[in-house]
């Protein structure tokens, strides 16, 4: 008896581990088609547009690997309501067993009272007894066997009534399979379109060489301007403190400190720079999607977003400084303590240097390239003169 109570708890805190897996499953499989859906807002802007470009190429890219891990989320899905099944077939199998178990012996039960008042009256026997208390005992005798009759009939009916409820669930566990099955194979369906698209799309990019490495070429220049206009902010703060290190290290103010240590309690829960987005360009050397043997070295991450997305800071700080590139295009830095954040890609700016700005403050908006139909903001992310991964500092999704 022991035995078969340790190993119900054990199938019982198994099935409480695995539908808690479920729901984390579930938790991020509608993340993933959140960000599938942001993908699909992204690209619906180069719909008008027919040439292809590579920031469509980028989020296209990164769709499909959002759609795989999609995939093989449903697929642990499926293999988690499989558990799920096996252990209620079990326990309806169970039930079966205890069901038909009580049942015979009902019947013997039954059948055993039948044949007991061929042979004696009850109240005879109970008058014929010696004395009262023989006549008492035979009375509450005769009572218990009637109530375990009725407390045996009852059982029955609670079995029935679990047996029934098992069932349902077991049915309604099925449909669920089938519908994830049915999802996972439209989700494939799916990827297999997206992955001939981007077949499409390199195969015409690929014939654009020229044009890419021009454009490369201009981006080089603007990242190359921007970290020289970091530097300066850095440099310019060196030169106003008073007390220098050794090691030529400013110390900063108790102010700018204690700024610094809350951006770094912070890491990983600083907002987005924008409401809607997905990284379409990591941080740190990466291939070039088109040009064969070309490596772009990131000092952000790009995130594709939706068009006339405004821009925001990640934390509060102050502007250190809005520069206008030669296209047009401003770029924003703000001062955390010791850290700067820098969003460039923008075609409006709502501030100007010096501006105390409070977390997820609008400080401009995202710049839409017509000719790519996409919008694209460039995020970074500095301690001093040490890039950082901005990854590792934005809230996951």
């Amino acid at each position: 008896m022991k035995l078969f109570i340790r190993i119900l708890l054990v199938l019982w805190s198994f099935n409480g581990v695995v539908a808690q897996n479920r729901s984390d499953l579930q938790k991020r499989k509608k993340k993933l088609q959140e960000e599938i859906q942001w993908s699909n807002d992204a690209l619906n802007q180069n719909k008008k547009n027919k040439n292809y470009s590579v920031s469509q190429l980028k989020t296209l890219k990164q769709k499909i690997s959002i759609r795989s891990q999609l995939i093989e989320t449903i697929q642990k899905e499926v293999a988690y309501i499989k558990e799920e099944i096996e252990l209620n077939e079990q326990k309806t199998s169970r039930l079966e067993t205890e069901l038909d178990s009580l049942k015979a012996d009902y019947s013997n039960l039954i059948q055993q009272a039948y044949k007991s008042q061929k042979h004696f009256n009850r109240l005879l026997f109970i008058l014929s007894s010696e004395d009262f208390q023989q006549a008492y005992k035979r009375a509450a005798y005769m009572n218990q066997i009637a109530q375990y009759r009725q407390f045996q009939a009852q059982n029955i009916l609670n079995k029935q009534d679990d047996l029934e409820k098992s069932n349902l669930v077991l049915e309604k566990q099925w449909s669920i399979k089938q519908n994830l099955i049915d999802n996972k194979r439209l989700e494939k369906e799916l990827l297999n379109q997206e992955q001939a698209q981007q077949n499409l799309s390199l195969l015409a990019l690929s014939k654009k060489e020229k044009e890419l490495k021009e454009a490369l070429n201009k981006k080089k220049k603007k990242r190359k301007k921007i970290q020289k206009e970091i530097e300066r902010i850095i440099a310019e703060e060196l030169r106003k403190r008073t007390k220098v290190t050794s090691k030529k290290e400013f110390l900063s103010t108790p102010e700018a400190i204690a700024l610094s240590n809350s951006f770094s309690s912070n890491k990983g829960k600083l907002p987005w720079p924008v409401g809607k987005g997905l990284i379409i360009s990591k941080f740190g050397k990466q291939k070039h999607p088109i040009l064969s043997g070309v490596y772009v070295e990131n000092n952000g991450v790009e995130i594709a977003t939706e068009s006339h997305s405004a821009c925001r800071s990640v934390f509060k700080g102050k502007v250190s400084s809005v520069l206008t590139m030669p296209n047009g295009i401003k770029v924003i830095m703000i001062r955390h303590g010791e850290f700067i954040s820098v969003y460039s890609n923008l075609s409006e700016v709502y501030v100007e240097k010096g501006d105390v700005l409070n977390t997820k403050q609008k400080v401009g908006l995202v710049y839409t390239s017509k000719q790519e139909g996409s919008t694209v903001v460039d995020f970074q992310l500095w301690k001093g003169s040490q890039k950082l991964n901005p990854q590792y500092w934005l809230m996951k999704k």
